[in-house]
């Protein structure tokens, strides 16, 4: 009996345990991409559920809506420059960029956040027709609205 048949039957036993080993090497690594993302995208939820905003006033003076904005959940609203602001007028949502921290009330904890029970005051600059309605929309998707006065 020749020695070809053995040495190749050890070669295709080491490729295939060369391969088992990549394989399941990728599988662990992307397992572990896969937990991580599932572990973030709790956290997210998580501060989601906590976080909750009321508008307390709007009204308009000029061009200008003055919004202010309770913190009435028990999760700090870190990053303000992330609030989206919509104005309904004439039947249609504008979604504008155009508006401005005014004050944070009380800010004495973390100053510039918006800290459960604190209140921003915004001004929200607008052309044409005066808005009815405004929605303020925070980073992580929680909102509320109100009609203008």
């Amino acid at each position: 009996m020749s020695a070809g048949p053995l040495i190749a039957s050890g070669i295709g036993v080491i490729l295939l345990v060369a391969t088992a080993y990549v394989l399941v090497g990728g599988t662990l690594a992307t397992t572990e991409v896969m937990v991580e993302a599932q572990n973030s995208l709790v956290a997210q939820q998580e501060i989601r559920m906590r976080t909750a905003i009321t508008i307390q006033d709007a009204a308009i003076e000029g061009q200008t809506l003055y919004v202010d904005l309770k913190n009435t959940g028990s999760e700090p609203i870190v990053d303000v420059a992330a609030i989206d602001v919509y104005i309904y007028r004439d039947g249609t949502p504008h979604y504008t960029g155009d508006w401005t921290v005014v004050d944070i009330s009380p800010d004495v904890i973390h100053p510039g956040m918006l800290d459960p029970g604190e209140t921003l005051f915004l001004a929200v600059r607008f052309e044409g027709n005066s808005p009815g309605y405004v929605q303020v929309v925070t980073g992580n998707g929680v909102s509320s609205s109100a009609y203008v006065r």
